[in-house]
């Protein structure tokens, strides 16, 4: 019932959007906010829909943001992301960061290619001076291929083909792509993710069968 119901909101969400619901960022293009798309599955769903949010300080000085998504008490998408808290409001735009990938693996995106607020985040210029970054260690970028690969089962879950699962990936990339940046700069992590990858895509094809 619950992915009957999921697929019938996804299709009014997308039926829904008009072009004055997207952010204008100027020569960056448009964007759909997280707070329009919160808002849509608030009045689509009601109470049978539930986003907890929660963080953690790592111990690297940085905080780790996720989401939980529940329809029907069920957990059916978890959004996270991460970013040094060292700015105003950080706290509160990283959560709404995760919200935003957290709807987006369900399925509730626009066509734009990352969340007006990473966007607003990414052009804001950056008046302090800037201060190198401390090198993950290799324990996190593993943390990271485990998140994306869970990214991917999620997603593969709800895609009816393997065309359908490439679809549904691109705007997940362009949400995770810091993540896979760093990620790739580990063969052995990168390898993981391409075997997962590619399993998934056969297990979609046998699904068919």
């Amino acid at each position: 019932m619950i992915e009957r119901s999921l697929k019938d909101a996804i299709q009014q969400f997308r039926k829904n959007i008009d072009d004055s619901d997207y952010a204008n960022l100027g020569a960056k293009g448009k964007y759909l906010t997280v707070p329009y798309r919160i808002k849509f599955v608030r009045d689509y769903f009601g109470e049978r829909m539930s986003i907890q949010t929660e963080s953690t300080e790592l111990a690297n000085g940085s905080h780790k943001f996720k989401a939980n998504i529940y329809i029907d008490d069920k957990l059916v998408s978890v959004g996270e992301s991460k970013q040094m808290k060292n700015a105003d409001k950080e706290f509160e735009k990283q959560q709404t960061v995760s919200i935003g990938r957290g709807l987006s693996i369900l399925g509730f995106f626009g066509d734009e290619l990352a969340t007006a607020e990473e966007m607003e985040q990414f052009l804001k210029p950056q008046k302090k001076i800037l201060i190198k970054p401390m090198a993950k260690p290799k324990a996190n970028i593993k943390q990271l291929a485990d998140e994306w690969i869970e990214v991917l089962k999620k997603t593969a879950t709800h895609s009816v083909s393997v065309g359908k699962f490439e679809q549904n990936l691109n705007p997940l990339r362009q949400e995770y792509l810091s993540d896979l940046k760093q990620i790739n700069s580990d063969l052995i992590q990168q390898q993981r993710i391409d075997q997962e990858y590619i399993s998934l895509q056969k297990t979609i094809t046998n699904r068919k069968k």
